[in-house]
């Protein structure tokens, strides 16, 4: 599992990324342990419910590092990858609310922007009641410092959408210019085509990427079949792939299985850092943060 991948930047010391040479090397690593499963391997694999030996490559949210860093390296390798694109972004030309906290972070620091998050919040504004359940394992896999757990929690899970983007808004209008910064973010439609024209799937990461399973089902329902009928007029394919926002089981429910059937859906992916166990769950698959593979 993929998101970030290229150069460091200066401007942004605090970013969480893969640098594009470390992103080489893991690939190096991947060929000479396990192999890399074809296309048409992958699909038997899901068709047949039986795990197939090798290595898939996924990376989510559509962003232009996909294109400009990652494309050319897999090309150069005769590999092929699935992108989860957020479908949302080009509707309203303005960086989705996860991937705000990831700049505002990025730039400033966590601790900066969290003392400014807390001027701004009180307790109406908090879902509480999901936070115990969100507890039990968002972010257990992660290395991030406790100011930046507590961020990433405030606007990820715990304050009511309502109140979420209204908040983002006056913390991006205090920090960025948003609308230069869209177009630095996130691939083109023209780059999708190109992604997919090249041999890779193009699946759906739904919308505004939410956690599904704060939503009713009519909403879960319309951020995913609303995601694959703009990527169908992106891109001409006969696959359906599928990746949950955020990835955690507690981040969907039986709505989202259930829509997710309905829809004719081939697969599906959660963010669990286990290895695929032999019997496949289509609308569960299995996968590892690439960060675990940081010394190879």
């Amino acid at each position: 599992m993929y998101h970030y991948i290229r150069e460091d930047e200066e401007e942004y010391p605090y970013f969480n990324h893969l640098n594009i040479n470390d992103f080489k090397r893991q690939l190096d690593y991947f060929e000479n342990k396990y192999g890399f499963l074809s296309q048409e391997e992958y699909k038997k694999s899901i068709k047949t419910g039986t795990n197939a030996d090798g290595i898939v490559l996924t990376f989510d949210d559509g962003f232009k590092d996909h294109y400009n860093y990652v494309l050319p390296e897999l090309n150069k390798r005769g590999l092929w990858g699935i992108f989860y694109i957020p479908t949302g972004v080009y509707e309203n030309n303005k960086l989705l609310g996860v991937h705000r906290i990831h700049y505002l972070k990025g730039k400033y620091g966590s601790k900066v922007i969290l003392d400014k998050l807390l001027l701004k919040i009180n307790d109406t504004m908090l879902d509480t009641s999901t936070i115990d359940e969100f507890d039990k394992e968002i972010y257990l896999h992660a290395s991030y410092k406790d100011d930046e757990k507590q961020l990433r929690r405030l606007l990820n899970y715990y304050i009511k959408y309502e109140y979420r983007d209204i908040l983002l808004d006056q913390l991006m209008n205090e920090f960025f210019d948003e609308t230069k910064l869209f177009n630095d973010v996130y691939l083109s439609k023209k780059e999708i085509i190109e992604l997919e024209l090249n041999g890779n799937i193009i699946g759906s990461h739904t919308i505004s990427h939410p956690v599904l399973s704060r939503l009713s089902y009519i909403d879960q329902y319309n951020e995913i079949k609303q995601s694959f009928d703009f990527i169908n007029t992106i891109v001409n394919q006969n696959y359906r792939s599928f990746c949950y926002p955020y990835g955690y089981k507690s981040s969907y429910n039986q709505d989202t299985l259930k829509i997710l059937k309905d829809l004719k859906v081939n697969d599906a992916c959660i963010f669990d850092n286990k290895i695929q166990k032999n019997n496949i769950n289509r609308f569960e698959l299995s996968r590892i943060d690439c960060n675990q593979f940081m010394e190879v």
